[in-house]
């Protein structure tokens, strides 16, 4: 066995707030040789970073990986292959590395990618995970409402073309919203179905609507980072104001 190898980690830094990293992932922050950040563009802002640079030394080695949002499975391989030879390189030098990414590593997070290239050569011994606050639980929190209670079922899904068959589900959440959130509306206006909007939890452009209307947003409006909470009873808050943009 290479007895060099340095230890990967994959840390969740939750879905916006600085204050709801674990602690375990704020350890690992401060011990590691070197933080990658992954960025959709080079010459673009990392969200991650930004929520996770308070936990981090001064002088933290940082490494970018450019890892594009796009669905063309080519550009997408091809950007996971690089990402992992990048952190291996350093990883077969002895170096710890910490890949951070938003929310938990776990639950559609570019991160599993590349796991599953870094196991090809990496031992299992040298991989951590670091599990983080996922966004619908920073959500339910955030307007104390209950993901689900007692028996309840809950369903998280993408919102990809088939969701309409879902809507009526008890208990729903929808991530990647921001592809179809009008249409998407309008099924569950048509189904009498109440959902709250969350933007941005947790960072300096957050949004809460309830009961947002499929006629406020065209697709140059709709931001990546939201999320769905969809109930079959929104506990007499559908009343409320909503947040003013």
């Amino acid at each position: 066995m290479n007895t060099t190898w340095g230890k990967f980690y994959g840390v969740g830094v939750g879905p916006g707030d600085p204050q709801l990293l674990t602690l375990q992932a704020v350890d690992v922050l401060h011990s590691v040789d070197l933080v990658a950040i992954p960025k959709s563009k080079l010459d673009r802002e990392s969200v991650a970073w930004d929520i996770a640079k308070i936990h981090c030394p001064s002088n933290a080695r940082l490494v970018e990986l450019e890892m594009p949002m796009t669905s063309d499975p080519q550009v997408l391989t091809k950007a996971w292959q690089d990402g992992a030879q990048t952190i291996l390189a350093e990883l077969k030098q002895g170096k710890s590395v910490a890949f951070i990414t938003l929310g938990d590593p776990s639950l559609y997070s570019t991160y599993s990618y590349l796991l599953n290239i870094l196991q090809e050569e990496l031992p299992q011994e040298y991989i951590v995970t670091v599990p983080g606050i996922t966004a619908m639980a920073a959500a339910a929190a955030k307007i104390n409402l209950p993901l689900a209670t007692g028996d309840e079922p809950l369903l998280i899904l993408p919102s990809t073309e088939d969701v309409g068959e879902f809507l009526n589900f008890p208990n729903l959440v929808l991530m990647k919203v921001s592809r179809r959130l009008p249409e998407i509306l309008t099924l569950l206006e048509e189904r009498d179905r109440k959902a709250v909007l969350l933007t941005r939890l947790g960072q300096s452009g957050e949004k809460i609507r309830w009961e947002p209307k499929p006629e406020d947003f065209t697709a140059d409006k709709i931001d990546y980072l939201s999320l769905l909470l969809v109930k079959k009873d929104l506990l007499g808050r559908e009343n409320s104001e909503p947040e003013k943009n």
